[in-house]
């Protein structure tokens, strides 16, 4: 008896111990983030953001590469030849009192030469070297900028990512608030048919109301579930991962009147803001390099170099044989490279060089022009959709006054069933309409501050 006790007993304690430890697992993987902490996330975790890190490491190996052609380069070279058959010398035999025109052939060499020789050269002079040391510091820029640029076309995607499943979570909020209320209307309507106050019509109404709530809840979840896998795929986050939002409204009711003042349009910018476009600056300065670079090869170029060789001659194939006697021999010396005449290759390349540049210069313009007008167009989007969600908001206000009153008429049998569904319909559409034009206002500040080149700077500053 006391063995199938403490049987028991074990047995409910393992039991206890599973379920605190399923709810401690499953709170642990059901992650809840702010804005803040997405955004930081996906600094850390972008795929894109982790692919031009990796590049702007690559190109400071490049740095290194351009300097290490301008150090000393030492060379160990190595030769075994078998001389399968030696080449013939004829000797006029007129020389050795032989008869003048005739000729003594003789095999001369030996059948193995083993040469091994140790060169080391030192660039003195070469144009190309120091503009290959400054493009390729030019490069690292380029792809430093390049790092900063995706840094900020991620964030903004994570914010505007987030913005968008704070809205779902907010309609589900509101169609939930809205299923309550109808739910209520619906067990009232009821009663007053069991005393004959109601039609059974206007139950129908607000069943057929009541479903297609349900209808819609479903929808709304299917689209939080969307919204979430985009959000965290824009993170680098594994898409099977559970996580919730901090902040499951855009503001709080309170908030809501006080909102409208803190989106003020400044249109007034600096350009060099914008990370593309200083890439665009920094292609310029390659295309300028490249230019040059084409005239400094035409520049005489000299090298220093020290030779030392080794060779062993032998009949037989003795390489490893350290009786055998071997001969050296050494030299210094300066080479010279000066190309005096290329065919107009020179020239043609210059010209393309040219062509290049007058190429960024234009890409250099339109993106000016473009800028300006992603500006401007910012701001007027702002514009209206700060006055859409005062109108919006105003409106959802106004619904919700005239269903409150519709309520009240209901129940005092006043109006029938088919305003209330009537009056509940409108302010689901208020609400969802003041919830889009929210999430527009957000996305229009967020594009506002992308084209102007600051929104890190916004996120960094506004974002908890």
């Amino acid at each position: 008896m006391k063995y199938k006790a403490v049987k028991k007993i074990t047995t409910f304690a393992f039991v206890v111990l599973a379920i605190i430890y399923g709810s401690l697992t499953a709170e642990e993987n059901n992650t809840k983030l702010s804005l803040a902490e997405c955004i930081n996330y996906a600094k850390q975790n972008n795929r894109e953001i982790k692919k031009a890190i990796l590049e702007e490491n690559q190109s400071s190996s490049k740095i290194k590469e351009v300097i290490g052609s301008g150090l000393p380069q030492v060379t160990l070279t190595g030769n075994i030849v078998d001389n399968i058959e030696l080449p013939t010398t004829l000797f006029p035999m007129e020389y050795f009192g032989g008869a003048k025109g005739t000729f003594m052939e003789s095999k001369m060499g030996v059948q193995y030469n083993y040469t091994f020789n140790l060169e080391a050269t030192q660039m003195i002079f070469n144009g190309s070297f120091w503009i290959g040391l400054d493009a390729a510091k030019y490069s690292n820029q380029y792809y430093s900028q390049n790092v900063t640029n995706t840094v900020e076309e991620t964030i903004y995607s994570v914010a505007v990512a987030y913005y968008k499943t704070i809205s779902v979570y907010k309609q589900k909020e509101l169609l939930n608030k809205n299923k309550l209320l109808i739910e209520k209307s619906l067990s009232d309507t009821k009663l007053m048919y069991d005393n004959g106050k109601a039609k059974i019509v206007d139950v129908d109404r607000l069943n057929v109301n009541y479903n297609n709530i349900k209808y819609q809840i479903k929808k709304i979840e299917e689209a939080l579930s969307l919204s979430l896998n985009n959000l965290k795929y824009l993170m680098g986050m594994d898409v099977k991962s559970e996580i919730e939002l901090q902040d499951n409204e855009l503001l709080s009711d309170q908030d809501e009147p006080k909102l409208f003042n803190e989106f003020e349009v400044k249109e007034n910018f600096n350009i060099q803001n914008r990370a593309d476009y200083k890439i665009l600056g920094t292609v310029l300065e390659l295309q300028k390099l490249n230019r040059e670079n084409v005239w400094a090869q035409y520049v005489p170029s000299i090298t220093a170099y020290g030779s030392f060789s080794y060779q062993g001659l032998r009949n037989k194939f003795d390489l490893f044989d350290a009786d055998k006697k071997w001969y050296s021999f050494y030299s210094v010396g300066l080479r010279m490279r000066f190309p005096l005449f290329t065919g107009g290759q020179t020239l043609a390349k210059d010209e393309q060089a040219m062509l290049e540049i007058e190429k960024v210069k234009q890409d250099i313009a339109n993106a000016e022009n473009g800028i300006n007008m992603q500006v401007d167009n910012a701001a007027d989007k702002l514009k209206t959709a700060l006055e859409n969600a005062k109108i919006n908001y105003q409106n959802m206000e106004l619904a919700k006054k005239v269903l409150d009153d519709t309520i009240l008429e209901y129940k005092e049998g006043v109006t029938n069933a088919l305003f209330l569904v009537d009056s509940e319909t409108k302010l689901r559409e208020a609400q969802t309409n003041f919830t889009n034009s929210l999430l527009e206002l957000y996305i229009a500040k967020l594009d506002i501050e992308k084209a102007k080149g600051t929104i890190s700077n916004y996120l960094n500053e506004n974002v908890k």
